[in-house]
């Protein structure tokens, strides 16, 4: 899996931290390949690869731990480090609750095949044509703009405690950007993650996307207030993203969660039900432990409505239950350097419904199809109160057709009022890197604010 210099120099890591002072140590290895072929203007512009090798070192004297990260792998980067965790450990304070890092069960890991082909530069051109060519079929003044991208990840998680555990990861992803103007700008956005490249649909993805950004040049205005929207599968997973991140230990135990001492209540619709299984290869981060090297087990987060389980790492585990064998390996693995050293779910499925979006924009009276929401974030964690911006795509829904496309609006809503009545949820299921979603139908999402555009 790993080069052979990159397992001489996690070898020579391990004695020097074996002859250190050190209590105990965790050392995390990462080797990953992304490379890209990035389009704009509807030509492409650059093909690029970025191959990241890091080590991440922890390392403990009684209750003090500290981190160090490392990217120039050689012995003498590493004898550095080591003396330099040594000095910081000597000015750190302690951590009364530090249990130590994880321990080996000698549980059977389970084997997870997490890979598949991955698209060479000629190939990732190849499909840029494809959906260029798409494009101008629907209309010659339509501009793509995006990437198709390959990711190759290799991790190693070992410690002072007979952890040592490797695992790979694939997969292919196609974004999508169309711009065309007429008498105004009209845009939208389709994406594709899979682990098997011929899935890929990127004639399919380009209609898609430059009929939207047809049908936007002509947005109109709408009023604001509630009404009822039909969401696509990546809007669907962003509102799931952030219902997820509920979950988390460290924000329910210090109530900052709106399910705190809501777990077995019935806090949504019964049609909802948001599961992670981290053993299901479906899901691209698929893998049989954390960052963390603790076992991963599947779990529902809810269950037709209710909310089940509230997720750990070891820190959170020791912090808030006494004991870290209850993390549920929840340590974000190292897949992307601007999700690191997080605790959250990264192998989420929102559970399908048996509906297409045809029949819920029939069964809608007044509404709206959302195809993205944009720059999304908490206005109160506690209530479970988010802000955005719909984008990429807007449609108003009158007695079951679409009137027009909509200008976008700015919504504000609480995740416990707009996910308690669902009507509707698709039966197609996306996959996306961290989540895999259908389209859903809310009875009601509040828009507070509106766009020029």
């Amino acid at each position: 899996m790993f080069s052979e210099k990159f397992i001489s120099l996690t070898d020579y890591a391990v004695k020097v931290f074996e002859s250190s002072s050190f209590d105990s140590y965790e050392i995390s290895c990462v080797d990953r390949l992304h490379a890209l072929t990035r389009f704009a203007n509807s030509t492409i512009h650059q093909n690029v690869s970025d191959h990241t090798c890091r080590f991440l070192f922890k390392a403990s004297k009684g209750k003090k731990i500290c981190t160090l990260s490392l990217t120039s792998l050689t012995k003498t980067a590493i004898d550095s480090a080591v003396s330099q965790l040594e000095t910081m450990l000597s000015f750190i304070p302690e951590i009364p609750f530090f249990q130590g890092f994880s321990e080996d069960t000698e549980e059977v890991i389970p084997s997870i095949n997490a890979t598949g082909s991955l698209l060479d530069e000629y190939q990732r051109a190849d499909i840029v044509e494809t959906a260029i060519g798409e494009a101008e079929t629907v209309d010659k003044s339509a501009k793509l703009a995006g990437a198709i991208s390959i990711t190759d990840l290799r991790y190693r998680i070992l410690n002072s405690n007979g952890i040592d555990i490797s695992h790979q990861i694939t997969y292919n992803g196609l974004i999508i950007n169309s711009l065309t103007e007429k008498e105004s700008k009209g845009y939208a956005k389709e994406e594709q993650f899979e682990r098997d490249p011929s899935l890929l649909k990127p004639a399919e993805l380009s209609r898609k996307a430059t009929e939207l950004s047809v049908s936007t040049c002509s947005a109109k205005d709408y009023s604001l207030g509630e009404y009822e929207v039909i969401l696509s599968p990546a809007a669907t997973s962003t509102l799931m993203r952030f219902l997820s991140f509920g979950f988390n230990g460290l924000g329910y135990h210090e109530s900052q969660s709106f399910v705190t001492d809501q777990i077995g209540s019935q806090m949504f619709d019964t049609k909802l039900t948001l599961h992670d299984d981290p053993l299901n290869s479906e899901t691209l981060l698929a893998s049989p432990t954390d960052g963390e090297g603790v076992r991963k087990k599947p779990l529902f987060l809810v269950e037709e409505g209710i909310p089940k389980s509230i997720i750990y790492n070891n820190f959170i585990a020791s912090r808030y239950l006494n004991d870290k064998r209850l993390s549920t390996g929840h340590q974000v693995i190292p897949f992307s350097d601007y999700i690191f050293g997080m605790v959250m779910p990264i192998n989420l499925t929102l559970y399908p419904g048996d509906s297409a979006i045809p029949e819920m924009i029939e069964e809608t009276k007044q509404g709206f199809f959302i195809n993205r929401l944009h720059y999304t974030n908490f206005v109160n964690r506690k209530l479970g109160a988010i802000t955005g911006l719909t984008r990429d795509g807007i449609m108003y829904i009158e007695n079951g057709e679409i009137v027009s496309a909509a200008k976008n609006f700015r919504f504000t809503d609480k995740l416990t009022s707009c996910l308690k009545n669902i009507p509707l949820i698709g039966s197609k299921v996306e996959t996306g890197v961290t989540m895999n979603c259908p389209a859903i139908k809310l009875k009601s999402f509040n828009f507070t604010g509106k766009s020029k555009h």
